[in-house]
């Protein structure tokens, strides 16, 4: 009979031939000597990421259904398929860092009121204005308790079962946050080492590139989805305050309609959208940051509008899929 793996290391691919190859490497290093499976959910590549892929003692799993397949889903996949009591989640263009993942799994053992352990993400990238602000802020650098764990972690498996599944299928993007709202609702926390855990490659595209592909593939309506799953889940004050500034920009133009009753009210909502702006500029220190910051909140505004009328499914139904390699 063969022992069932203490932990599962997660991989969603697609796409990442450039990237896997570095990717696996680092996963086969670091889970040498510990009782683990690995398994790599790919979202039907057409480039050579699972022939890559094949060359390792992996598992590898695919959607049945192109139309399945987004962030949250490939992640919802190749949970669907493990077997360990940890789960370790990382993207196809990480690289998981020395040491990381063994003193994660001392940092769970040691303290059962913590669901998921994270460590510091490192942009090994920096190609337009998203990886300038994720490398200039650091919002995944912070040790100590987190409300979620961006950049990847291990979880206890026990905790996320608890709560239904791992990473909601139909959220194109804040599939990691919605899992830390869950998990923190029942009262698990989260932690992040104060140590590297993964190196982030990203795509090779620009500010522009970015924005259209996140309009095509949902990624840029998935506010809207995020609240709506938090008023049936229960935990709508956190997503609305990830969603502060289009909720505030909503705001604005909604008193801006007051201008027909009362011209003052259109000179007011000025002041407001210019104080906005210096506030970002004071903020920021540098005024094409300020700048990109203030369209990116009217872009995230018409994203939320629009993805109002997206329809979400239970996040708990199987997603059909395939085994191509047993591993």
């Amino acid at each position: 009979m063969v022992a069932s793996p203490y932990i599962s290391i997660l991989i969603k691919a697609l796409n990442e031939e450039d990237c896997i190859g570095e990717c696996l490497d680092s996963v086969m290093r670091e889970s040498s000597g510990l009782n683990c499976e690995i398994i790599l959910a790919d979202s039907l590549s057409t480039d050579s990421t699972v022939e890559i892929a094949r060359r390792y003692p992996i598992k590898i799993v695919q959607f049945e259904r192109k139309q399945d397949r987004s962030a949250g889903a490939a992640a919802q996949l190749a949970y669907q398929h493990a077997q360990g009591q940890l789960i370790y989640m990382l993207d196809g263009d990480m690289v998981m860092q020395p040491g990381f993942l063994r003193e994660a799994v001392q940092t769970l053992e040691q303290d059962q009121g913590l669901a998921g352990v994270g460590g510091v993400l490192s942009d090994s990238r920096v190609n337009n204005m998203f990886d300038r602000h994720r490398v200039k802020t650091r919002p995944s650098a912070r040790p100590g308790e987190v409300p979620w764990l961006n950049g990847g972690g291990l979880y206890r498996k026990a905790a996320v079962d608890g709560v239904g599944y791992f990473s909601h299928r139909f959220l194109p993007a804040y599939e990691e946050a919605e899992l830390g709202m869950r998990l923190r609702k029942t009262g698990w926390r989260l932690w992040r080492l104060a140590r590297p855990g993964v190196s982030h490659t990203g795509h090779d595209e620009s500010t522009g590139g970015l924005l259209m592909r996140h309009w095509r593939n949902g990624y840029a309506h998935a506010s809207a989805m995020l609240l709506k799953g938090a008023m049936r889940g229960g935990y709508l004050r956190d997503a609305i305050r990830i969603n502060r500034e289009p909720l505030l920009v909503i705001g604005l133009f909604l008193l801006s309609l007051f201008a027909l009753i009362d011209a003052r009210v259109l000179l007011y909502t000025g002041a407001i959208w210019f104080g906005l702006f210096l506030m970002l500029l004071f903020k920021k220190r540098d005024l094409g940051d300020a700048a990109f910051s203030f369209m990116h909140w009217h872009y995230r505004t018409l994203g939320l509008l629009v993805g109002l009328f997206k329809h979400v499914d239970d996040p708990r139904l199987a997603i059909p899929s395939k085994v191509i390699q047993q591993g």
